[in-house]
């Protein structure tokens, strides 16, 4: 399994994690329940933002950024404009965690996990996989 498949399995069992604890019931108003949640949304993003950039580049490109590394995928039409759109905002939510976390809006934290909107980052992953599978890439 290449790179690809192994962030993929990561990324699937952190979304099963999260779906366990989000079972459980929180209260983001609870140091432990935010941090807890806040990291394991931050890292899910993260390996999303890394499935990007390896599947960039196993087409032939270099991205300079997580955008053009969405932006790359769009143009080869791996992802949809739907997609990008998501993906835009998955990198936008790890920047606010990661480097503006004064500012984090725990009303879209909590819309997050009540919708398990964070599903959304193990279809994409998925669709991204598949694609490159079928073009004999990421063996």
């Amino acid at each position: 399994m290449g790179v690809v498949g192994r962030i993929l399995g990561t990324i699937t069992e952190y979304t099963k994690h999260l779906d366990e604890e989000v079972d459980k019931g929180f209260d983001l108003r609870k140091w432990g329940d935010l941090m807890k949640f806040l990291h394991g949304l931050q890292v899910q993003s993260q390996m999303l933002i890394d499935l990007f950039q390896r599947a960039s580049s196993l087409l032939g490109y270099a991205p300079s950024s997580y955008i053009e590394a969405g932006e790359i995928l769009l143009k080869e039409g791996i992802i949809s404009e739907e997609d990008f759109k998501f993906f835009r905002s998955v990198v936008g939510f790890r920047n606010i965690v990661v480097h503006e976390y004064f500012s984090i809006n725990l009303n879209i934290v909590n819309k997050i996990l009540r919708k398990r909107e964070y599903r959304r980052i193990l279809h994409l992953a998925n669709k991204v996989y598949n694609t490159l599978r079928e073009k004999g890439l990421d063996p």
